[in-house]
């Protein structure tokens, strides 16, 4: 038998740290948030799709997430995506409203962000043809692209984009 030298709780909690994903409660609070926003977008839009959440796009998102990469563009046009980098905690509603408030820098006159704005993530919320959602999620030591340390790195991938 093999022997790390440490106790046995450290390296069960370890392990569970390292494959962490999202429960079926927290999946819940983020399809909750997104529905709430969407139903609240004003002016109202004609043929606003209900989100479900998809089981491929959270296996997608959890392997995105696993990567601990703060990067958009990979798939572009395949589905959409939202980043959000959290600690010490999750707090799945919180970040949903954050993407939900990048709101005050859409133009509706344009259809597009303020110069010199992001509102790419409310845009993703929001989007009346979206109908599906999935998210992983990852306590990541490093996140490449980023300089903070120890976050917790919320992927959320959505279709249609």
């Amino acid at each position: 038998m093999l022997s790390s030298g440490l106790p046995p709780l450290f390296l069960v909690l370890t392990v569970l740290e390292l494959s962490w994903s999202l429960s079926d409660e927290e999946k819940k609070i983020i399809l909750d948030e997104h529905n709430r926003y969407r139903s609240q977008v004003s002016p109202p839009a004609r043929a606003m799709m209900k989100m479900t959440w998809d089981a491929k796009l959270e296996a997608d998102a959890q392997s995105y997430a696993e990567k601990c990469i703060w990067e958009h563009n990979e798939e572009r046009g395949r589905h959409g995506k939202n980043l959000f980098a959290m600690a010490p905690s999750t707090d799945l509603k919180h970040a949903v409203a954050e993407w939900n408030g990048e709101r005050k820098f859409y133009s509706l006159l344009t259809f597009e962000c303020l110069p010199g704005k992001m509102c790419g993530n409310y845009k993703q919320v929001v989007w009346a043809g979206t109908e599906r959602i999935g998210c992983g999620a990852k306590l990541c030591e490093k996140i490449e692209g980023m300089e903070t340390e120890h976050r917790h790195l919320l992927v959320c991938k959505y279709s249609p984009p």
